[in-house]
């Protein structure tokens, strides 16, 4: 027992810690009938289990109270095996001339407390009591109030009780005297022997469990006692990140709308938000160096993973591949704020092999980066502002689906995913800070579809060189414009490219020779097919520009037909995906035009060879070319008439 050192402890003294310290009362006061030997402890605020080792470092005695039966006075007695550990740690950290933390300062915590005579002795001594001196003295700010909790966490990141909590967490590591628990029921822990204790939390994390809170900061809490509300009870200050992945459309005022149509023509950019909360770091080291052995400097990643469909863009401008970050409302800036890199994936799911990962890296945000020199050049957004703890994030982030992409048939009932996903890192460890959990975040697939058309003529013989030109409704992703090259080959795959204007018809010679490269003409095979592929949901115009040789150009065929994604009905907008996939006919299209009733995913068309083989039911074409042809009749009779009245 340190009983030459213990010093009662009442009026405006308190002991700054827990959730309201131990603030005292009146001062009148009677001696308590015995001290209590058991308490409670009482950890709040968790939304999951968390484990903690804990180490008693004091008892309270010769507890008087008020006529109320309130707490006012006691005495701080250090354990006395502790001694040398509370000690050593009070050695670790470090003051300047004014008694502030500083990390080059000369003295330390240790310095007054050895030339203290209340509560020092000698060196490891067993009568010493740093507990009671802490309290007392070192515990308090700079108008003698004891420190709090209730507003700022252990006093923020420089306070003295928060860096000897962190001091003393790493100088006792094993041995502990009690385990506790706190869940979601605040479930308090009985039986704990009575005083004050450090609590240092030891749940076990693991990568890619979603939802694991931060892990809490050290505390030093007293336990329960009666005639004091307050104490034995404590709340950690944690949190529990998540990431979140959507897509999203561009809106004509800049903003971003979520995606309600998770399908792209190949070539598309495809744009995602990714948004996180940045987490409490309250009692974290913070390395604003980014020191790579510090093991200090705070981890704040979302990592993008992309398939092989999706091609990402090297980090050259802030707009490759991250278009924006932003936290809260305010924008970060690119290499100043946060850095991106991009590097093939590495992992050992399947399907990401060939694929790339994107790292958008706010650990100069978090660290405060630039703040440790004079030079204000290359502060970060957060040496000003603050660390917005809580905040959301925003990521802009974009890609193209490139000729890799899976294609759905149009008619699927099982449509194929090209997959993009999110994690989150961070630090949630504050004694070992530059260890990072990951948080696995949303997979969001996109589609793309396929298509074809056979022509044969009307008794159903395949027909080679028929030419047609294909344009995009209002309801696809290149509105009005036609579908001009495909690309895919081994060194490109940049899929669609198009034309504002319609492409003109090669010539008969160069289908011949099928030498026609004409960019948006489709040119039936020898076997009357032609294949379309990369296409987004929405309405097509298809039109024959020129026939196959040997066959009419009269009443030449225009029609429309629609390629419709259902998606499911459970997911919110930006998180949808397709169910099935139908290739449509309206009602009223030309009888030449038909839907495969096998395969439902090909157009038959046919060929009229002349014109007594065009349409004559619903089909005007015919009529007005006879009638055409009957002007042409009375117009050379009159000039043959004319022509002999003349003469």
């Amino acid at each position: 027992m340190n009983s030459l050192f213990k010093k009662a402890i009442s009026g405006a003294a308190a002991l700054g810690v827990a959730v309201a310290g131990l603030a005292l009362g009146a001062s009148s006061a009677y001696a308590a009938d015995t001290d209590p030997t058991k308490g409670t402890i009482t950890i709040t605020d968790a939304k999951t289990t968390h484990n903690f080792s804990g180490w008693r470092l004091a008892k309270l005695t010769d507890i008087t109270k008020d006529d109320g039966g309130t707490i006012n006075g006691f005495q701080i007695d250090t354990i006395n095996n502790r001694v040398t550990d509370i000690e050593n740690a009070m050695k670790a950290v470090k003051l300047d001339d004014n008694g502030a933390i500083s990390a080059t300062g000369t003295k330390t915590l240790y310095t007054g407390y050895a030339a203290d005579k209340n509560y020092f002795t000698a060196e490891n001594s067993a009568d010493n009591n740093p507990m009671g001196y802490l309290a007392d003295v070192a515990f308090k700010d700079g108008n003698g109030t004891s420190m709090s909790e209730t507003v700022d966490p252990w006093g923020g990141d420089s306070s003295t009780l928060r860096a000897f909590a962190q001091a003393l967490s790493a100088q006792i590591t094993a041995n502990a005297d009690k385990t506790f628990t706190a869940d979601a029921n605040n479930t308090p822990n009985n039986n704990v022997p009575q005083g004050l204790w450090l609590l240092k939390d030891t749940t076990a994390t693991s990568d890619d469990t979603a939802k694991e809170e931060t892990n809490s900061i050290p505390i030093i809490t007293p336990t329960s006692f009666v005639g004091k509300t307050g104490w034995g009870t404590i709340a950690i200050k944690n949190t529990t990140p998540t990431i979140d992945k959507k897509l999203v459309d561009q809106q004509t005022d800049g903003t971003y709308k979520d995606n309600t149509k998770p399908d792209y023509a190949v070539g598309d950019t495809v744009t995602y938000e990714l948004t996180s909360k940045i987490p409490t770091f309250t009692g974290y080291d913070i390395d604003p160096t980014l020191s790579t052995t510090s093991r200090k400097t705070r981890v704040f990643q979302i990592i993008d993973t992309a398939d092989k469909s999706l091609t990402v863009a090297d980090p050259v401008t802030s707009t490759d591949p991250v278009v924006s970050v932003k936290v809260g409302t305010t924008e970060l800036k690119y290499d100043k704020d946060y850095t991106v890199s991009v590097k093939d994936y590495a992992g050992t799911d399947t399907k990401y092999t060939n694929g790339h990962v994107t790292t958008i890296d706010l650990a100069k945000y978090v660290n405060k980066f630039g703040s440790d020199t004079v030079d204000t050049s290359d502060d970060v957004t957060s040496v000003a502002k603050g660390i917005d703890e809580g905040a959301t994030v925003t990521v802009i982030f974009q890609a193209k689906l490139n000729a890799n992409a899976k294609i759905s048939d149009s008619n699927s009932t099982d449509p194929l995913e090209n997959w993009n996903r999110d994690d989150l890192r961070y630090s949630n460890k504050p004694d070992s800070v530059s260890d990072a959990h990951k948080v696995p975040g949303k997979e969001v697939p996109v589609y793309a579809y396929k298509f074809s058309i056979h022509k044969t003529d009307k008794a159903g013989t395949k027909l080679p060189g028929a030419q047609f030109v294909i344009k995009a409704g209002a309801d696809t992703s290149n509105n009005g414009q036609y579908l001009g090259t495909y690309t895919n080959t081994a060194t490109d795959k940049s899929g669609w490219k198009y034309e504002k204007t319609k492409p003109t018809a090669c010539t008969a010679a160069q289908i011949t020779n099928n030498t026609c490269t004409t960019a948006g003409v489709f040119v039936s095979d020898s076997n009357g097919n032609i294949a379309v592929e990369g296409l987004d949901s929405g309405t097509y115009e298809v039109e024959e520009i020129a026939p196959p040789a040997g066959y009419t150009t009269a009443n030449p065929l225009k029609f429309t037909f629609t390629i419709e994604a259902t998606a499911d009905t459970t997911n919110v907008d930006g998180h949808k995906t397709i169910e099935r996939v139908a290739l449509n006919l309206p009602q009223n299209v030309d009888e030449r035009v038909t839907k495969d009733a096998t395969d439902g995913k090909t157009l038959n068309i046919w060929n009229a060879k002349n014109i007594t083989e065009l349409p004559k039911t619903g089909g005007a074409g015919l009529v007005l070319i006879i009638a055409a042809g009957a002007m042409f009749i009375a117009a050379g009779g009159l000039f043959a008439l004319r022509a002999r009245r003349k003469a």
